[in-house]
This record gives C-alpha cells, structure tokens and sequence, in this order.
C-alpha cells in the first residue's frame, strides 16, 4: 500500500526535464520515512505560493538564512502530509489562518541544494537536499500579517511582476519564473 507522499507524487505529472529528473529522486526518497526528518542528506519540505484574491501578489518572506526573499515553507519533520506541512508553514510564518487550498496537487517540483549554515538553534547545518513540493493558496491582502522574526527579516506581498527579481538566489529565480508561468496558465 502507498503512502501519502508516494500517492501525492504519483498522481502529480512532472513538465520539463527538471521536473522529470527529480520525480525519479522524489519516488526513490518517498519510500525512506527518514526522508520526513532532517536525519536524511535529501528531506522532503513543503513550499507555498500565497497567491492575493485577485492574483496579482504573492506574500513573500525574507529568509535570514538565504537573505532574499521567496515563498514560505519549511521542512516535513515527519508528516508524509506535505500540503498540510505547506499551510502550517504558512500560519507559523505569517501568522495568517484564513488559506484557501486552490488545488491539492502540487504546482511544481524541485531538487533544491541547501549549502551550510549556521541555524538559529541547531548550530552548523551540512549541506543537503531539500526535496520540495510546492501548493498555490490563496489569502486575503488585507488581513494582518504577523512576522515570525525568529526566523524571518520581513514578510510582504509582493506584485507577482516583481516577485522573480525581489530573489537574489539565481537558482530560486529559475523556481519562481516557472511556478509564475503556471500560475499563468492556470489562469488561461
């Protein structure tokens, strides 16, 4: 029988070479619980795109450890529930509760090389894999947003024609453009 995470990336379809490569990695980590934990070099995190109502703003973070700013998100730490993960990250990260799931799939996949850090409470981190899923939520602008400075220099919504460049992450910049482009489509 398969689990939720192996379910989840069974029924989601993989475009383009990046995504294809990784689904073979993803499949392969799925069936290892340890992949849900830090413990492994490659760990499954959850990312999500907060889209605004009317679609024109992402909420974005600045990440302390990455200094830029990007989605929200965080690690599985043991939930094979990675939507769940990816609106708890949410909540944890902005202090929003009102999300609107706007699918259960996942917009995109990715492979992302994390190098090492110093972090806030577990002191120097080795590089490693993050092996993300990424959801599309949507949120409401207007309502108050509360800072996790523990682990964040700002939270914004950003204007989604703004959101690619507001990275300094070259490689997340790729990342962005491409979810951006689905979200297009979506749409279309």
């Amino acid at each position: 029988m398969m689990t939720e995470l192996e379910q989840l990336l069974e029924a989601f379809t993989p475009r383009g070479a990046q995504e294809i490569s990784d689904m073979q990695i993803f499949k392969r980590a799925a069936t290892d619980p340890s992949a849900l934990t830090r413990d492994a070099l490659a760990h499954f995190t959850a990312s999500a795109i907060v889209l605004n109502p009317q679609h024109d703003k992402i909420l974005g973070i600045f990440h302390k450890i990455y200094q830029s700013w990007g989605w929200l998100g965080g690690h599985a730490d043991g939930d094979g529930d990675l939507l769940a993960v990816a609106r708890r990250e949410v909540e944890e990260e902005s202090g929003l509760t009102e999300l609107k799931i706007l699918s259960d799939a996942p917009i995109s996949i990715e492979d992302l090389t994390v190098a090492g850090h110093v972090h806030r409470t577990r002191g120097y981190v080795s590089a490693h894999l993050h092996l993300n899923v990424t959801f599309l939520f949507e949120a409401d602008d207007t309502a108050l947003l509360r800072q996790n400075k523990a682990e964040t220099g700002g939270i914004a919504w950003i204007p989604i024609d703004e959101f690619v460049e507001k990275s300094t992450e070259p490689e997340m910049k790729i990342i962005y453009q491409k979810i951006i482009s689905r979200i297009g489509e979506w749409h279309g």
